[in-house]
């Protein structure tokens, strides 16, 4: 093969591939952004419908924990705790300086999901409404006093018709 011919066919091949590279450029610039909203819900739970005498279980309701003792893994440890018990799981991370010596729960007292988690911590318990929602579901801020647990509570009912934050079904 002549050499001048090899060349040639080389450069018409790097031209082709260039031109192949300009046109895919231009088109994939120009396409539109993908919608965002598939991802402006970040939220590990969605609204689920209790009604008043119905049973709330621990599969059924989305916890997320955080730490406001001194000690460090505070909320993953309570959060691995939770979760045996069969609660889903929803964020963890610190509190910041929340004055917590054992645990609270940051919901609405009436909520039958605030009212099972709260049980796992025993009687006495708080559960406090008007606090920061750190997270996703009912929000549990744990601190450095919280060594020992209640027997677990299977679940409680529903004194009246209200929504949850339920596990999102895919």
């Amino acid at each position: 093969m002549d050499p001048h011919e090899t060349s040639g066919r080389t450069l018409a091949t790097l031209a082709g591939l260039t031109v192949l590279m300009l046109v895919l450029g231009l088109y994939w610039t120009t396409r539109p952004f993908p919608s965002l909203s598939n991802y402006s819900d970040s939220s590990a739970c969605a609204d689920t419908q209790v009604t008043a005498g119905q049973k709330v279980h621990p599969s059924e309701v989305v916890v997320s924990v955080y730490n406001a003792g001194r000690k460090a893994g505070g909320a993953s440890t309570a959060m691995k705790k939770l979760m045996k018990r069969g609660f889903v799981p929803g964020d963890t991370g610190n509190a910041g300086t929340a004055d917590v010596k054992r645990a609270q729960v940051w919901a609405d007292p009436s909520s039958p999901a605030a009212k099972l988690v709260a049980a796992q911590f025993g009687p006495g318990t708080q559960i406090l409404d008007g606090k920061p929602a750190l997270g996703d579901g009912i929000v549990v801020v744990v601190g450095d006093n919280l060594r020992r647990w209640h027997p677990r509570v299977a679940a409680v009912v529903a004194q009246a018709d209200t929504f949850i934050c339920g596990p999102k079904v895919p």
